[in-house]
């Protein structure tokens, strides 16, 4: 991915000699994607010596870069902006914070099933972002997450009580003035934006699933 990443930055040097904008030039990326726009905003950096605007990474890819440094994986110094979005966090994706915002979509690990009692595994809540992006792209105002201190607190959905209360949006609109970990509920099925009702912890919809199997010292997520 770093060759890949290089060439592509070649490409928008030679563009920026031209007159592309790095200030409105924006970059996103999906699993292996979202840690391949890491490697091209570093090499535009070296090649022009100028901040790509923003990275989008959509549940950027764990496995092989969980113990890599930031000088091999995205990380906030890539961009003026990094906005990560964190789906599967213990399978495809990653639970480490790398941008100036990141999001953990129900926690980050498992994503609710569009079918009702139909499991959403590994490969379902990582692929997910990419519909959850495009509702988001069509309803910037909608996903309102909230803050938590830390990503443990992000996973347990405990950042209600969190004073003062700060929220921020997933998507375009997102402030990018106001940085750190959200907490984002969503409902099982698209275009999955609650609004501000995602700011009451009623609509932590994982939590209720497991207690409802509690009895059988079982957890699924749907």
């Amino acid at each position: 991915m770093r060759p890949v990443g290089k060439l592509i930055a070649e490409v928008l040097a030679e563009l920026t000699k031209e007159g592309l904008n790095p200030t409105k030039l924006e970059l996103l990326g999906l699993s292996l994607g979202g840690q391949t726009i890491s490697f091209i905003a570093k090499s535009y950096q070296q090649l022009t010596g100028r901040n790509v605007s923003k990275l989008t990474g959509l549940d950027p890819a764990g496995p092989c870069f969980r113990q890599l440094g930031p000088e091999d994986r995205l990380t906030s110094s890539d961009a003026d902006f990094v906005e990560v979005i964190h789906m599967n966090i213990d399978g495809y994706g990653m639970a480490a914070r790398m941008g100036h915002v990141d999001f953990y979509v129900n926690g980050g690990e498992f994503q609710p099933g569009d079918l009702y009692l139909f499991p959403c595994a590994s490969l379902c809540s990582h692929s997910k972002v990419f519909f959850l992006w495009l509702s988001a792209m069509k309803n910037p105002d909608k996903f309102v997450a909230i803050k938590c201190d830390s990503i443990q607190q992000a996973r347990d959905a405990e950042c209600y009580d969190r004073e003062p209360r700060e929220t921020n949006l997933l998507g375009p609109k997102v402030n990018r003035s106001v940085h750190g970990i959200f907490y984002l509920s969503t409902t099982r099925g698209y275009p999955y934006y609650l609004g501000t009702k995602g700011l009451d912890p009623a609509h932590v919809a994982w939590k209720h699933y497991s207690e409802l199997n509690s009895r059988d010292n079982e957890e699924f997520h749907v």
